[in-house]
């Protein structure tokens, strides 16, 4: 079942603190800050991913992006309709990167730069936050000013398994993943209104408790359009 959820409007603010990579673009005149916090700590060992797909639809009908949960893997960590995913990693410099899928079966992908802010996560920490200008998951400035909205899944899993390989994964993304019906859930972001998305406002879509494993148990979310 595909499961999407599209925000109602409403005018919020978030502050943020944030490290400024060089190369930084802010040319489409918006600009999102996304956060996902989990229930114990960022772990460097797990996979951490922001799965997104900008539409030129206020209210898109198709599928939005959802987790891989079992084989046949693919890519295993994001099937349904993707064109872009920021990934945490502690192995890479910055270890948050933004990465464009160059095919419809999501088994292509190459690095496009880093977000224009990010918070690095200390040791303990829970919450991964960065800023993105609309014009980094765009191919040029006016393709993302032609966005109406943004769907959204956040997954975490403790590894990527490839193509036909056994096994399972220990995983989390956005709705209840203990639910058959809510496995296959994201949210639809409007982008030409600032304001403030978050878990309370998508009515608790995120439970806490529904990951064993609680550095992968995302417990809040939110994301905030601000328009420059």
């Amino acid at each position: 079942m595909k499961l999407g959820w599209i925000a109602p409007l409403l005018g919020l603010a978030l502050a943020s603190c944030a490290k400024f990579p060089s190369g930084g673009s802010g040319a489409s005149g918006k600009r999102l800050t996304f956060t996902m916090t989990v229930n114990r700590e960022i772990n460097p060992n797990y996979v951490y991913i922001f799965a997104l797909r900008p539409t030129n639809d206020v209210n898109p009908t198709d599928q939005g992006p959802i987790p891989v949960i079992g084989p046949p893997w693919g890519n295993g960590f994001v099937a349904g309709n993707c064109s872009y995913f920021v990934r945490w990693d502690p192995l890479q410099s910055p270890k948050y990167q933004i990465y464009k899928f160059q095919d419809v079966n999501l088994t292509q992908y190459f690095s496009i730069g880093s977000p224009v802010n990010y918070v690095d996560v200390q040791p303990g920490g829970r919450t991964l936050q960065f800023d993105i200008d609309l014009s980094q998951i765009a191919n040029s400035i006016p393709d993302a000013q032609a966005y109406q909205s943004l769907q959204v899944n956040l997954l975490t899993m403790d590894r990527v398994p490839q193509g036909g390989s056994g096994g399972s994964k220990v995983w989390d993304a956005l709705g209840d993943s203990q639910s058959a019906t809510e496995i296959n859930t994201w949210v639809t972001i409007p982008l030409n209104v600032a304001s403030l998305y978050n878990n309370q406002r998508f009515n608790n879509l995120e439970p806490s408790g529904d990951c064993p494993d609680p550095d992968l148990d995302i417990i809040d979310w939110s994301i905030n359009v601000n328009l420059q």
